[in-house]
């Protein structure tokens, strides 16, 4: 699909300002249509049956009767058809009502531009593969753009962002609930538990063992290291370092481990177990590599500053090593003098 149709997809309304560029590309009929859009028997429902045949084509969904139809598409239209263009504003006055009428021409210009409304088994295929688009990709930003896409290009009518959102919200409970089996095999229900609990317990002087390890260190001090070193050895007492499985990926453990520091644990405690275990493990496993970097960023740094430092002492040195030479050059020059 180009790239300049997706900015019209799934749009419920014909936009205000038509360029003659989208006249001519989605309001403009072959032959073929033109003669199925005449079988009707009225020019003014011929008209509604070209409106509805445009703009399933430029968006993927059907026109309902109540929204605004500019005066310029009216024209287009009407010289489209050879008919004289109606002075309405909606589709509602050719309508009057009869919304079984406005359900025919919707129907009629699925027809005409070989669209369909979604079968049960294409239900089963989109949210399979929404969890394909998921695997390994927990953000969901593009997903409900790419599923009007996925809907366009199949040549089936885009239903409505109430639905779109189900089943994203399917598709994501289909693959938390794999993960969360993952999670539970490879380390045990046990193990996940005591991490979703121990991360509500105070620690400290911390409101909770999570804002804790959630906490980022301000300096590069030996007594920040040694914190965070603190951070890795309690992680590690808690098995964070054992058996993780690769299904749950970089991106997986960081999504889910900032989607849990950003409620208060007192909040997350009331989430469901399930995504409260995946969650939590997610979180344990982001803080123990978050730590294992941020120790190795501060011994790197630790390490630099030891070297500079040793190659200003050895300047120093060499420069009054020198001058001291220097002065017992002169010294024996003068005894020799005397």
């Amino acid at each position: 699909m180009d790239h300049w149709r997706l900015a019209y997809l799934g749009i419920r309304q014909v936009p205000r300002e038509l360029s003659e560029f989208e006249l001519s590309t989605f309001f403009t009929f072959s032959k073929r249509e033109r003669a199925q859009i005449d079988s009707r028997r009225t020019d003014l429902y011929r008209l509604a049956i070209a409106l509805h045949v445009g703009f399933l084509r430029m968006t993927g969904r059907p026109l309902d009767s109540y929204r605004q139809i500019p005066t310029i598409l009216w024209r287009h239209l009407g010289q489209q058809l050879d008919v004289q263009p109606p002075d309405v504003g909606t589709l509602r006055s050719i309508y009057d009502g009869n919304f079984k009428t406005l359900s025919d021409h919707q129907g009629f210009a699925k027809t005409i531009v070989n669209f369909r409304s979604i079968a049960e088994h294409q239900r089963r295929y989109v949210i399979r593969w929404l969890k394909e688009q998921l695997t390994g990709r927990p953000e969901r930003g593009q997903l409900t753009s790419d599923l009007k896409r996925w809907f366009y290009e199949h040549r089936i009518v885009i239903p409505p962002d109430r639905q779109l959102r189900q089943f994203v919200i399917q598709a994501v409970h289909d693959i938390e609930s794999t993960l969360h089996e993952t999670l539970a095999v490879a380390l045990g229900i046990d193990r996940l538990d005591s991490w979703a609990r121990i991360l509500t317990q105070p620690h400290g002087d911390h409101a909770s063992l999570q804002r804790w390890l959630w906490a980022v260190p301000l300096r590069g001090s030996t007594h920040q290291m040694n914190e965070v070193l603190d951070k890795i050895k309690l992680l590690t007492m808690y098995g964070v370092a054992d058996c993780w499985p690769g299904e749950c990926n970089d991106a997986i453990v960081r999504h889910y481990a900032r989607r849990c520091a950003s409620r208060p644990p007192s909040i997350s405690k009331r989430i469901e177990p399930h995504g409260r275990r995946l969650e939590a493990a997610c979180f344990m496993r982001y803080s123990l590599c978050t730590a294992t970097d941020q120790v190795l960023t501060m011994l790197r740094r630790w390490v630099l500053k030891v070297v500079n430092d040793a190659s200003r002492d050895v300047e120093t040195a060499r420069l009054k090593a020198a001058d001291q030479l220097r002065e017992f050059a002169l010294a024996v020059k003068c005894g020799g003098l005397d």
